[in-house]
């Protein structure tokens, strides 16, 4: 694509095609992180408040699936201000996405390659829209 079709996508905040779809299963990918992070947040309180013992044994438990909400806010915010083609929108989706990578490493649970492999490819790809971004 040349200098000039990006800076024309750039000023008329047309927003490509490509993007749109990005933002759009991001939406929805984020929004259910986001909703079964609180229901898991909440149900996991009320789990571990009621049998003693057990925080212990769900590997972080409640403060786990609290970060993990707080991530998915944190990408759908992110992927908010890709929509309105805002550059720092990249940079608050990449980062909630790789901590989202690390954080079962953090709290000792197993690493799953699926669960990294997906945000990895997102962050790739609107990489390649960043120049779309103002």
């Amino acid at each position: 694509m040349s200098e000039e079709t990006t800076q024309a996508t750039a000023e008329t905040g047309k927003r490509p095609g490509f993007l749109t779809v990005l933002c759009i299963l991001t939406f929805i990918g984020s929004g259910l992180g986001l909703l079964g992070g609180l229901l898991m947040t909440i149900g996991m309180g009320s789990i571990m408040g009621s049998i003693p013992g057990m925080g212990a044994a769900m590997g972080g438990g409640t403060a786990y699936f609290a970060i993990g909400t707080v991530l998915a806010a944190a990408s759908l915010y992110g992927a908010i201000q890709m929509w309105k083609l805002k550059k720092q929108g990249f940079f608050i989706y990449a980062g909630a996405s790789v901590v989202g990578i690390i954080l079962p490493l953090i709290f000792g649970l197993p690493f799953s390659a699926m669960g990294a492999i997906f945000p990895i490819l997102f962050i790739v790809l609107y990489y390649l829209n960043v120049k779309h971004m103002n």
